[in-house]
């Protein structure tokens, strides 16, 4: 066997050996995906299976989830308070902002305790009907993709409040939107708020109208022009 035929058997077998390190790329380390219920019988979405709970704080509702390429993490807004609306905004608007989508590129992202090395893919997404709150950060956009495209949203009924028996009583305001409409519980106020401002700090004044604690609006909650 000449030299030729050693070149051209060599070449074959290195053809072979690349081809079947692509075929083990694209096919050989295939995401498994397992269902995750964010709420009980509430939204789902598909995750890796490898992922582990890296925690759950029962103060916040605030769930987090990683591997080694993905974190993930999961907040409902039902029955929460401001602070905890907060604690998850602390979190999220630092990467997305008050958006209720977002899909921005990351290096080296820190986030909720856990750490990604390199370039990362990071989706936020959240659902006013069903106030479920997503954020899903990867070194592998196709996971982010799988996940965010596997949501399943589903709306979960709050406790039911019981109404006073007596039609002659009428239960007292607890605060005033700006118009002088009344509101009558501190989740009715939160509701407000979100939807009209978004994540902003404020309270509830002694006359009963929300006071703005948040820069660049001032107490009647109007944004405040510096522009000359």
């Amino acid at each position: 066997m000449n030299n030729k035929h050693l070149i051209i058997i060599g070449l074959i077998i290195i053809i072979v050996i690349l081809c079947i390190g692509i075929a083990y790329t694209m096919f050989g380390q295939q995401t498994e995906y397992i269902t995750l219920n964010i709420v009980e019988n509430g939204t789902t979405m598909e995750i890796p299976k490898d992922m582990k709970v890296k925690s759950i704080n029962n103060d916040s509702g605030i769930v987090v989830l990683e591997n080694e390429n993905t974190i993930v993490i999961t907040f409902n807004t039902i029955n929460k308070s401001i602070p905890q609306i907060m604690g998850f905004a602390n979190i999220k608007t630092p990467i997305f902002g008050n958006e209720y989508f977002g899909n921005v590129s990351i290096n080296d992202p820190t986030v909720a305790g856990c750490s990604l090395k390199g370039e990362c893919n990071a989706v936020y997404i959240g659902n006013n009907q069903t106030h479920d709150n997503i954020i899903v950060i990867s070194k592998n956009k196709n996971i982010v993709d799988h996940i965010i495209n596997s949501i399943k949203w589903k709306i979960t009924e709050e406790p039911k409040k019981e109404v006073a028996s007596s039609v002659e009583s009428s239960p007292s305001a607890y605060a005033y939107k700006a118009d002088g409409t009344p509101m009558y519980s501190q989740k009715e106020v939160d509701d407000y708020m979100l939807n009209k401002y978004g994540m902003v700090n404020y309270h509830v004044g002694d006359n009963g109208y929300i006071d703005m604690d948040e820069p660049g609006y001032d107490d009647a909650g109007h944004k405040i022009n510096r522009s000359k």
